[in-house]
């Protein structure tokens, strides 16, 4: 995590330049798993994927709570292992989309790399335990006016964002529309689009967060920079 001054004269935040998984669980497979699968989650930082068809809802016989004493510890970890059901998974001119769910959350989890890129809690605790919950400090340290998040994703940012401080004017920018749309439907961003009862609200932008020709002409009070591509920080900000 980095601050930095910009030329719009704002606050920029970064996340930090390693992939997400190794806050999650490390990549899935070498290559997108497009079908119908199964995830399940060994501990809070590791995953396995094994396929499932398409045609059948088998479910798997709840764990054993009182292991065997002769069971290796091994055994026992599976037998806590908990399931993870895809909701969707889509190939889109820009990304391999596959959003996962389980009791707690729900995952986006983007190109080859299966890097997790938002999280949705579904309690009554909001917090992730990663670093969006670090944007949530950007409100109290720079002059009123909009924030932009780049790379919007789910929107995760803005969630927790809103959330902290309601009467927030957010622009998201996200250059991949159909990702957007499934935020939309399985991360209730459109929810976020609506002006709440304090004036606060998220405007989405679907373009390039480096194209400058649609931005805010008085720029923005601070920038949070979430982009990343293939489990690297894009090309363009390592130069």
């Amino acid at each position: 995590m980095f601050w930095s001054s910009i030329s719009l004269s704002a606050t920029a935040i970064a996340s930090p330049p390693f992939p997400l998984t190794e806050l999650f669980f490390p990549p899935l497979s070498s290559t997108p798993t497009l079908t119908a699968a199964t995830f399940k989650l060994r501990s809070s930082s590791t995953c396995r994927c094994t396929k499932t068809d398409l045609t059948s809802q088998h479910e798997e016989p709840p764990p054993n709570p009182y292991p065997k004493q002769d069971e290796t510890p091994q055994a026992a970890a599976a037998a806590e292992e908990e399931t993870f059901q895809v909701l969707t998974a889509i190939h889109t001119q820009y990304n391999d989309i596959l959003i996962v769910d389980t009791p707690q959350s729900r995952m986006l989890l983007l190109d080859s790399t299966h890097n997790v890129h938002s999280v949705l809690q579904k309690g009554d605790e909001k917090w992730t335990g990663s670093y969006w919950d670090e944007f949530v400090s950007l409100r109290p340290i720079v002059t009123e006016g909009p924030i932009a998040i780049y790379g919007l994703g789910g929107g995760t940012a803005a969630h927790l964002m809103l959330d902290a401080w309601p009467s927030l004017q957010l622009e998201g920018w996200e250059i991949d529309e159909i990702l957007i749309d499934k935020a939309r439907e399985y991360f209730g961003l459109s929810n976020l689009e609506k002006c709440n009862d304090v004036g606060g609200q998220l405007q989405v932008h679907i373009d390039d967060a480096f194209s400058h020709e649609q931005h805010r002409p008085s720029g923005y009070a601070g920038i949070i920079i979430d982009l990343f591509s293939d489990g690297k920080v894009l090309s363009q900000l390592q130069e």
